[in-house]
């Protein structure tokens, strides 16, 4: 019988093999120069492998191993039953065009973000990627049958906002190495092509045959909470913790706004509040010092300890991702990369409609939560695990948790007093209460898109248009929206149980990486 270490070895060696891509992000760099194989039989064969894995794993017996092995073989095992699960039940290889689409942009747009190597020897391998998007997006076509109708749409829209990242952005990059620029340029331009024949093939040929259903189903719904997140509530206990909390928010914002302009309701004020934001040639300057401001309070307040040699830098959000990143997201340094900096998105705005979803009382909420200490800071610590199985393997509810609970945190230690930024706070935490409800109806069926959607505009007071877009991402992610809320809840109720310091409290959380809190808890 093979060793748990033996295992582990292997398994991760198939994720990184069958995936060029995700071994590319996770900062492993022997594939760079390859693009996931998608073709049925390959995919077919990866699902067997992984069934065989997942059966020497279960021969394991966790009493022999340490405490740390213990957590890893939990972790590995629970990953791995529901990737299986999902390739037999969700099949989104068959279902999700998007993926087609996902796959390319990521491979080159992380070896041209990452400075892990010099910019030719990346560009070779981009270089080599991009002559394989034809064959991905020949794969995509033989695959996919019966897709969900808003799947297709929303590959459509991701296909022309990637059209140009390949016409203009890659060849801009590729000027930096003058003898590789015209051979990149020519297999970029080909890539782009590939591209928008994709896209006219979903347009004119594939959205009237995507007849398909979106919502997982209860059964499997329940499966992913306890198995994927390790929670002891189902998809019953998460509607009543998400409507409790909707209403309990809605008091406080009512409250509070009464306290900011007594003749006016929380809404009318967040409205009034966004016309106040910065230019757009200082926006992201704006973002920059708020980060700054941020990084010294977590450090001054002796919050948790930031690890060394790490960097967050502020950048444009990338063209093609401008689409589902209205005005900011984050992207992590690659676990198993020397290099640990993290990427600050900020999706450029020209208009006054745009200009105020920055307005200078949401900024801070939006900088702690994606800087520090919320997502950089978290992740940094995970990547730092002495794990590789807990370097790469996650969970929503602890990571979205986290970052939503750096919320309140700064509240409570008085980062914000300004009523104007708490009630900022708490329509974003409205906003999230609702995701937890819509998670749970749109896959178990009480719940349609469109209620989707006007839930959203009734209760969290979002645009139309951006309602719309929230949902879009509820359709494909399910059980990922529900973890802000519940993640965040769990994390309070384990810090309302320690007994130490709050910087010896969060030291602990965050040193076994981004696994389910009931795991944490066992070990605290």
């Amino acid at each position: 019988m093979k060793s748990f270490h033996q295992l582990v070895d292997e398994i991760l060696e198939l994720r990184w093999q069958s995936s060029p891509v995700t071994a590319t992000f996770d900062g492993i760099h022997k594939y760079d120069h390859e693009l996931d194989r998608l073709d049925r039989d390959f995919l077919l064969d990866v699902h067997e492998k992984e069934k065989y894995y997942l059966r020497e794993l279960k021969k394991i017996d966790p009493t022999k191993l340490t405490e740390d092995e213990q957590l890893d073989h939990n972790v590995l095992t629970n990953a791995l039953e529901v990737k299986l699960k999902e390739f037999e039940h969700l099949r989104m290889w068959e279902r999700d065009p998007s993926i087609y689409i996902n796959i390319p942009l990521y491979g080159v747009f992380t070896l041209i973000l990452r400075e892990f190597a010099p910019v030719g020897e990346r560009l070779e391998s981009i270089l080599k990627r991009l002559y394989q998007i034809p064959r991905v997006i020949d794969e995509a076509k033989r695959n996919l049958k019966n897709s969900p109708a808003i799947y297709t749409k929303i590959a459509i829209e991701k296909a022309e906002a990637s059209i140009n990242f390949f016409k203009h952005f890659v060849p801009k990059f590729a000027e930096q190495v003058p003898k590789l620029k015209p051979h990149v340029t020519k297999a970029s331009m080909a890539a782009a092509e590939s591209f928008d024949r994709y896209r006219r093939f979903l347009k004119e040929e594939y959205l009237a045959n995507s007849k398909g259903d979106f919502p997982i189903g209860r059964e499997l719904f329940d499966y992913k909470l306890k198995v994927e997140h390790m929670l002891d509530w189902d998809a019953d206990d998460l509607l009543e913790i998400g409507e409790s909390t909707l209403n309990r928010v809605k008091d406080a914002l009512r409250k509070l706004a009464h306290s900011i302009a007594p003749t006016k309701d929380w809404a009318t004020i967040v409205e009034d509040l966004k016309s106040a934001h910065p230019s757009a040639d200082e926006l992201l300057d704006y973002y920059r010092r708020e980060i700054q401001h941020t990084r010294e309070f977590t450090i001054t307040k002796n919050i948790v300890t930031i690890p060394p040699e790490e960097g967050l830098e502020v950048i444009e959000t990338p063209q093609f991702a401008r689409p589902t990143i209205p005005y900011a997201a984050y992207m992590p340094p690659a676990p198993f990369e020397k290099q640990q900096k993290g990427f600050f998105y900020v999706t450029p705005a020209t208009t006054e409609e745009q200009l105020r979803g920055h307005s200078i009382y949401s900024i801070p909420i939006v900088t702690l939560h994606e800087g520090y200490p919320g997502h950089h800071l978290q992740l940094l610590w995970a990547n730092r695990v002495n794990s590789k199985v807990r370097k790469v393997y996650s969970t929503s509810v602890f990571e979205e948790g986290w970052a939503l609970y750096c919320e309140e945190l700064f509240y409570e230690l008085g980062y914000y007093t300004d009523p104007r930024i708490r009630l900022m706070q708490l329509k974003d935490e409205l906003w999230r209460a609702c995701r937890v409800i819509i998670d749970v109806k749109l896959h178990t069926r009480q719940m349609s898109f469109g209620d989707a959607v006007k839930f959203l505009v009734d209760e969290a007071k979002l645009e139309p248009v951006n309602a719309e877009a929230e949902v879009k991402r509820y359709t494909s992610s399910p059980t990922q929206p529900m973890s802000y809320i519940i993640g965040k809840k769990q994390i309070m109720e384990l810090r309302d149980k320690y007994s130490g310091n709050l910087r010896e409290f969060h030291d602990k959380l965050l040193s076994f990486g981004s696994i389910p809190v009931k795991l944490i808890r066992e070990r605290l």
